[in-house]
């Protein structure tokens, strides 16, 4: 899956991050909240088998940083 894809399904999921690219900063988003943190936690287990936190959300900064927490797969 490449990045573009990533975010995409990221996209698709998380209505907040719609017109998001990597560079976007997520504090500065209007909708930016525990609503939208939670909605990435849940795209992460459905959308990836992935578990991870809110303290792990809430520590990117950027997308980008939010699409690094995926693993890389070949």
């Amino acid at each position: 899956m490449t990045l573009e894809q990533k975010l995409a399904a990221l996209r698709a999921d998380v209505d907040v991050l719609a017109t998001a690219t990597p560079e976007t900063v997520l504090g500065s988003l209007p909708n930016w909240d525990s609503l939208a943190i939670l909605l990435v936690v849940s795209h992460f287990e459905h959308g990836h088998q992935q578990t991870i936190t809110g303290a792990q959300v809430r520590a990117c900064r950027t997308v980008a940083d939010l699409l690094a927490l995926l693993p890389h797969k070949p």
